[in-house]
């Protein structure tokens, strides 16, 4: 078994799934379940999404390559969205294929055809004590191989460990309830560590969670409906923290912070995500960045003073703690 750092595959960040009926069940296996049923499983996020967030408005933008569901202007949520994505019977570049084969030991080459879907959502909150939620899962298969990845992680602008410890129990009771391995959960948090990382800063973007690519065992299929189904249940990882925190009232301060940390999550994202480095092109560029903050700030040198909650949540991002016990 094998986990690997990366972001969602350059190729899907900007497409979605039209039709799913007819063709897609050439590719086969599970990857025609998954994208067969991957349009509820979207509609049951943006569900799930307005019923923490009635006052939400949100946007369908569907075209011919796809469709994504954005959240804007809640009282919870101030930017968002729901993506689902689907290519059929593409053909690997030279560039992806070598990328593909360097990562996951596969012999893949330049003109082999291939399928792939996915499922990404993130959620911003308004109130810099809630955290942001990112996550995907996706299928991929070349000829007769097929293999999955995704992950969930959280980025709060304020570390709260009690918030970090639910999170991270969580995901790694779903890990133990899916995989016959003892050790998946540390190796997928240590992974999410690894890649969501900005090495000029030193520090991590959030707390991390869990990141798997090129996994091929039995249980990736069910496992990557069950982290989509745990995403934005009312018991699983995230909301029960969204609903401790969203009510407590904060100071114009503390949203600047939050300002300051959303500067960080776009940083990562237009100089280290894989995906949005090579999937960036004039067609793609809103799907692409529709997950970045509706508002960020860049301020010279920002350094928190000593003994305050922003110093001490510098001090987790730039050395990530193991918040459950092995």
């Amino acid at each position: 078994m094998r986990f690997c750092s990366g972001g969602v595959p350059p190729s899907l960040m900007a497409l979605t799934l039209p039709a799913l009926h007819g063709s897609v069940a050439t590719a086969g296996g599970t990857f025609a379940t998954f994208a067969g049923a991957v349009r509820s499983w979207q509609e049951n996020m943006v569900a799930q999404a307005k019923a923490l967030d009635p006052a939400s408005q949100w946007t369908i933008d569907e075209h011919a390559k796809g469709r994504a569901i954005v959240v804007e202007d809640g009282d919870v949520f101030e930017k968002g969205c729901v993506s689902i994505t689907l290519i059929e019977d593409g053909e690997l570049s030279a560039a992806r294929a070598s990328a593909i084969s360097a990562r996951s030991n596969r012999q893949i080459a330049a003109g082999d055809r291939y399928s792939a879907c996915a499922l990404s959502f993130v959620l911003h909150a308004r109130s810099p004590l809630v955290p942001t939620l990112r996550g995907d899962v996706r299928c991929f298969t070349v000829g007769s191989e097929e293999w999955w990845g995704g992950g969930l992680d959280l980025t709060p602008s304020y570390v709260e460990v009690e918030d970090c410890v639910h999170f991270h129990s969580s995901l790694a009771r779903l890990c133990a309830s899916h995989s016959p391995d003892p050790g998946t959960y540390a190796e997928m948090k240590r992974t999410c560590d690894d890649y969501f990382y900005l090495p000029a800063r030193g520090e991590h973007r959030g707390v991390g969670g869990i990141f798997f690519d090129d996994l091929a065992s039995d249980w990736a299929p069910d496992f990557a409906r069950a982290l989509i189904d745990a995403a934005l249940d009312e018991d699983g990882p995230y909301v029960p923290i969204v609903r401790k925190r969203r009510p407590l009232e904060y100071t114009d301060a503390q949203k600047q912070w939050q300002y300051l940390r959303r500067g960080r999550y776009v940083e990562f994202n237009l100089l280290y995500d894989r995906g949005v480095k090579f999937g960036l092109t004039p067609e793609s560029v809103e799907r692409v960045l529709v997950s970045s903050p509706p508002m960020v700030a860049f301020k010279y040198k920002a350094i928190p003073a000593d003994g305050t909650s922003e110093a001490a949540t510098l001090e987790v991002l730039r050395r990530p703690k193991q918040w459950v016990e092995s």
